[in-house]
């Protein structure tokens, strides 16, 4: 069991701003009031909206734009979301608002699911959806031939991280990438230098739950239940406890642990994102993102509110990072907070490792319980205290919580505080508010203001002048497209000569001024009147209501397609449908056995094992969090060289092809280390290199055009139109490892597309840049006794890697195994099978190829199953095919 960390009082810093004490922090780097320029541009604030409810909280705090998801192909299956009404209604209340609204189509889909979805995104487009976000290739090449004015945004599960991301999402159309939340701030800076020469946006996000893994590349869920979070449905194995396995290993790399281990944590469950104290610091991007399309209107309007806050101050020219708002924003949610991987935060600064939920606040600890009074005394008192409303819970390690809610004003006395309790409680609960009333009234307020004009106002400049002896207005704003709109309005009667009292020019332009609870904010440009004429109050107040009902409508519609461009996309849409495809057949020639391999004792294994292709990631260290040897950039290149060279001269004695694996995220210091030495390894008689991020193709392809490449799994295909848009940069692709025999057969593969699709082993889960071990465990690079796995609650054993970039890579806890299947395999037109041997031994690897070869050539399927079962790691599993669901 954890210890708890130490109780800590906390301090306010009014020199720097900073808080110590836990839960509550602002950076030390930030002064508590930033004096600087006013600024004429911030980032869009973007706000979720999971529900109707969610919908109206976020445009009543102040978002400039809010993103939602359809009933369909949203990341978040299990929000609310919208159907197609109410989607479109609030596409339409929106732009009243001159709100906009990003819809997210994020999801992988099948063949199957194509043509639905060139249905909704026709849909999209025609009620004025003003951007849709995405991550499959596929959908992405729909949508260019469908709908080719859609704005179309690169969700961060497309994994984009570097410039080449940036210019392949540019190539193909895409006008806003929201970035990997890996990387650092220094990292985002430079990425926004080409962003801005490629006119392309970057959005960031800002606040709210993280992931633990690159999103898009995360399978643990899949793996683990079948729920996969590139089709909406992750399970958030994340946030569940893990026992660290620390041992060496067997003959075919399976783990021997040292000692029984009881260590159970939170391994895995990052803290929550708060970079309110760094704002200043992230001004010069498109969009900061609050995350949350599964929580409450009410999280949606405190969380917003505190940003819009901080927003308007910093544009005015003054930012009070002001502990208070941290607090609302903890009180709302939070799993403790962290400024994250954009702000450096390591180690226990970004997990949350005693508990996967809401905290709440705490403020003290039970010294015991007063059974006569039915009190709980509590004392190790830190501020902010509980009020009357409140919520609180009492919590430790394996007791379950219990919570009251706080009916009578406390008191302190003698540094304690009692509290009637509903039950007993234990000496040692630690106390925390996870309800403040207060702040859930601040909420309500928030969002009932979304019907009287709260949030963002819009601008309308007006033009008053007589017409035709009519009283007559010119509104000027803003469309949703930034262009200039213009409403007309005029009095229904025409101005008459005043008998006793004239209307004064001041009392036109009070009344056509006085918006009251609407959301514009009326500015009088121009107004021409001579005087000495009447018109009754309600004409004027109703010639208002009519303009601003132009405005509303005019802003509505300047977000909608020319009926002309949406008659084109459904042509395209009907040629879309009339296409078909031939189904696959079996190639003629023999599949090839291709490994995934990190050392060259595997790759020897391999090839006496009869594989004909080999993809080799060195292990060579280019970054570390600081437990293992890094090398420079000249060793590393040096290191990679001669490893390569061994290699292939290995794969060329067999016969064999031998690539250079890239790292599925490649980030800048690899790139510029590794694309130099493509033309010395070509000339040497390296075959190609297999890259999984999107852009990679392309720089290879600049340095050495004649280098074959090969697309990973990480590029997530699962439909043929991913399958078409990937292969004029790529000489073969793998598939998704999430893909069921179906999908396979739908895709029907052509003759000249040459495609791997995965077999056996382990399959890699997550990727993180998070070290589980870091500062606690031995380093799972170790060769002696490491941490080499992790254990859940059902005894499952998920082995651990660490790859050059220093980035952990979970494996799932059972081996996938294709033996019985391979016949099926073949049929859908498959040409390569892909093997993962990484982290495994040369016995394993020639074990397993051996094993296949003797399918291939008419082996006793069952026997050489059972072979394979006796030196997997953790077991067999079928995954996504018939039987399996990767249970």
């Amino acid at each position: 069991m954890h210890a708890r960390p130490p109780r800590r009082s906390i301090t306010w810093s009014p020199v720097t701003g900073s808080i110590s004490g836990n839960p509550l922090f602002l950076s030390p780097s930030v002064p508590k009031v930033c004096i600087m320029e006013r600024r004429t541009h911030i980032p869009e604030l973007l706000a979720p909206a999971g529900s109707r409810e969610a919908f109206e909280a976020a445009v009543a705090a102040g978002a400039d734009a809010v993103y939602l998801s359809g009933s369909r192909f949203g990341a978040r299956a299990y929000a609310a979301n919208f159907d197609d009404e109410t989607l479109k209604q609030a596409i339409q209340d929106a732009h009243a608002r001159s709100i906009r609204v990003y819809v997210t189509v994020n999801t992988l889909v099948s063949d199957d699911e194509l043509p639905a979805v060139a249905e909704y995104l026709l849909f999209l487009y025609k009620i004025g959806a003003d951007a849709v976000l995405i991550q499959d290739h596929g959908v992405l090449s729909i949508a260019r031939q469908i709908v080719p004015k859609l704005n179309l945004h690169a969700s961060t599960q497309m994994t984009i991280h570097s410039i080449e991301g940036l210019r392949y999402a540019k190539a193909h159309g895409i006008s806003r990438v929201v970035l990997a939340r890996e990387l650092s701030i220094d990292e985002v800076r430079s990425l926004q230098h080409e962003a801005e020469a490629l006119d392309i946006g970057l959005e960031l996000f800002a606040h709210g739950a993280l992931c633990m893994g690159y999103s898009g590349q995360c399978l643990l869920s899949s793996v683990i239940g079948g729920r996969s979070g590139n089709r909406g449905t992750c399970a958030q194995p994340c946030r569940r406890k893990y026992m660290p396995i620390i041992g060496s290993v067997d003959r075919f790399e399976r783990i021997i642990p040292d000692r029984e281990e009881r260590d159970w944590a939170y391994l895995l469950s990052p803290q929550d994102l708060a970079t309110y104290p760094r704002l200043p610091e992230m001004m010069d991007f498109a969009a900061l993102k609050i995350e949350g399309r599964m929580k409450s209107p009410e999280y949606v309007a405190t969380v917003t509110s505190i940003y819009r806050k901080a927003l308007d101050q910093i544009q005015s020219g003054i930012f009070s990072p002001d502990p208070v708002e941290l607090l609302s924003a903890q009180f709302a949610f939070n799993r403790g907070f962290t400024e994250g991987h954009l702000f450096g935060a390591i180690g226990s600064g970004f997990v949350s490792l005693d508990r996967p939920d809401n905290r709440g606040v705490r403020f003290g600890a039970v010294q015991w319980y007063d059974r006569e009074r039915g009190e709980a005394v509590i004392g190790d008192l830190i501020a902010p205290y509980p009020e009357r409303g409140d919520g609180i819970v009492f919590s430790k390690e394996g007791e379950e919580d219990i919570g009251c809610e706080i009916r009578t004003n406390l008191r302190i006395e003698s540094g304690r505080m009692r509290v009637r309790v509903p039950v007993p409680v234990k000496r040692g609960m630690e106390v925390a508010i996870n309800r403040r009333a207060s702040v859930e009234q601040a909420a309500a307020a928030i969002i009932a203001g979304f019907g009287r004009g709260s949030g963002r106002k819009v601008r309308i400049s007006l033009f008053i002048g007589m017409d035709e002896g009519y009283l007559s207005v010119s509104g000027h704003l803003r469309g949703m497209k930034g262009e200039d709109l213009i409403v007309t309005a005029r009095s229904a009667s025409p101005m008459a000569e005043a008998r006793t009292r004239p209307l004064t020019a001041e009392t036109i332009s009070n009344l056509l001024t006085r918006t009251g609870e609407t959301h514009f904010e009326a500015v009088i440009e121009e107004l021409h009147y001579d005087g000495g004429l009447f018109l009754p109050i309600q004409e004027i107040t109703a010639l208002r209501r009519e303009l601003l009902s132009e405005a509303e409508n005019a802003l509505i519609q300047s977000a909608e397609p020319a009926p002309g461009e949406v008659e084109e996309s459904r042509k395209q849409l009907g040629l879309f449908r009339q296409e078909r495809r031939t189904p696959a057949v079996r190639r003629s020639d023999p599949p090839v056995i291709a490994t995934y391999a990190d050392s060259i004792d595997q790759v020897r294994g391999a090839l006496a094992g009869g594989c004909k292709r080999i993809y080799f990631e060195p292990r060579a260290a280019l970054a570390s969090c600081g437990r293992r040897e890094k090398l420079e950039i000249p060793e590393w290149q040096a290191a990679i060289l001669d490893e390569l060279s061994v290699v292939k001269e290995l794969c060329h004695h067999h016969d064999a092809a031998c690539y250079w694996k890239f790292p599925d995220i490649t980030r800048r210091e690899f790139l510029d280390a590794a694309l130099p030495l493509l033309g010395d390894l070509y000339a040497a008689g390296i075959n190609g290199v297999m890259v999984g991020g999107v852009g990679i193709s392309e720089a290879v392809r600049a340095r050495v055009p004649e280098m074959a490449i090969a697309g990973s799994s990480a590029l997530n295909i699962t439909n043929h139109s991913a399958l078409e848009a990937l292969k004029p940069s790529h000489n073969s692709v793998a598939l998704s490892r999430e893909i069921s025999l179906a999908e396979l057969q739908s895709l029907c593969i052509g003759d000249d597309e040459v495609v791997e699709f995965f077999v056996q082993g382990s399959v890699p889960a997550m990727i993180t840049e998070h070290c589980i071990a870091y500062g606690r465990y031995p380093c799972p690079s170790g060769t002696g006794s490491h941490l080499a796995a992790i254990m859940d609650q059902t005894g499952r054993s998920f082995p651990i890697r660490v790859d050059g970039g220093c980035r952990t890579i979970i494996g799932n806890a059972v081996e996938t195994c294709l033996i019985d299947h391979l016949d099926l395999i073949l049929d859908a037109g498959i040409a390569i099978l892909g093997i993962e041997l990484r982290s495994r031994t040369e016995e394993y690897a020639a074990a397993i190829c051996q094993a296949y070869i003797s399918a291939l050539s008419g082996g006793t399927i069952d026997q050489l199953k059972d072979d394979i079962r006796l030196i997997s790691w953790g077991g067999i599993t079928t995954g996504p095919f018939p039987g399996g669901g990767f249970r």
